[in-house]
């Protein structure tokens, strides 16, 4: 594996404890059929790829919703493994330019390792998580979350969504190298599914992001198509509430946003800019 670390270090945003993690996760399960969710540069992918090289029938699937890797806009999202390992990528399908919703159902079922690490910022990853259980095998199954600790950093307080979906989901068994790590994995097993609601309920916190009407027409088809009436109804009561939320508070921080500018000094107001600006405060 060194030789495989060594060539995707300038490009991971793993550290080595979770590139370890990840792997060692993967020869313990020996799983067949592996999604990805989230893949810029493809670091991750090829972890895994090497990890399964010597699994009769393993394949991995992976999908990211950008065409083009974000930190390398001129090259696709998952170019690392072609340019650096192209002898892996015989098990390797990727879906690009899309959430996981669009794609999941040409994917299909008996998933048993989801790899999830998308966009950290709520509602996503649990989103993407209710649209991917369906298809995760029932008789055994686990999936790893990347950035579970991520929030902890100076600049990235508001990426909660992986620590809201480990905290919420209910399973047996909940693995981590250690207790503030950034990275852990859960087992799926009956009573995940028993108390999925949970996941739903965590969609009541207030979104940090509007989610676009073409991805939740995505999402809301599979929602309706793969879980109970009822839930698909309290789904849509969220969705509801969420819009209602943002547009309210946009009215209302602009009236303050106004108030601010016309009881404020011109040289307070720049002083304030730029404290935001070095905060990266939206």
């Amino acid at each position: 594996m060194t030789p495989i670390y060594d060539v995707i270090d300038p490009y991971s945003e793993m550290k080595e404890n979770e590139r370890y993690f990840l792997n060692g996760i993967i020869r313990a399960l020996k799983p067949r059929k592996i999604l990805e969710v989230g893949v810029s540069s493809g670091g991750g992918s090829a972890i895994i790829l090497n990890a399964i090289s010597d699994i009769d029938g393993a394949k991995l699937y992976s999908v990211d919703y950008a065409e083009k890797a974000y930190r390398h806009p001129d090259k696709l999202s998952g170019f690392l493994v072609n340019e650096k390992f192209p002898e892996l990528a015989d098990k390797w399908q990727i879906f690009r330019g899309g959430d996981v919703s669009r794609f999941i159902e040409q994917i299909g079922g008996d998933i048993d390792f989801l790899m999830l690490d998308t966009a950290h910022i709520h509602p996503w990853e649990t989103l993407n998580f209710l649209c991917i259980l369906p298809f995760m095998s029932k008789n055994y199954s686990w999936t790893v979350l990347h950035d579970i600790a991520i929030f902890m950093g100076p600049v990235e307080r508001s990426e909660l969504a992986c620590r809201y979906l480990f905290g919420h989901v209910v399973s047996e068994e909940k693995i981590t190298p250690s207790p503030l790590a950034n990275i852990g994995a859960f087992k799926i097993s009956d009573v995940t599914y028993k108390y999925v609601q949970n996941l739903f309920e965590a969609l009541f916190i207030p979104f940090d992001i509007q989610v676009s009407e073409k991805d939740l027409n995505d999402i809301r088809r599979i929602i309706e198509k793969y879980y109970t009436q009822e839930q698909y109804k309290f789904f849509c009561e969220i969705l509801e509430a969420q819009e209602y939320m943002f547009t309210h508070q946009r009215s209302l921080m602009r009236k303050i946003k106004d108030n601010i500018k016309k009881s404020t000094r011109p040289e307070l107001l720049t002083s304030l800019r730029k404290i935001k600006n070095f905060l990266r405060i939206p």
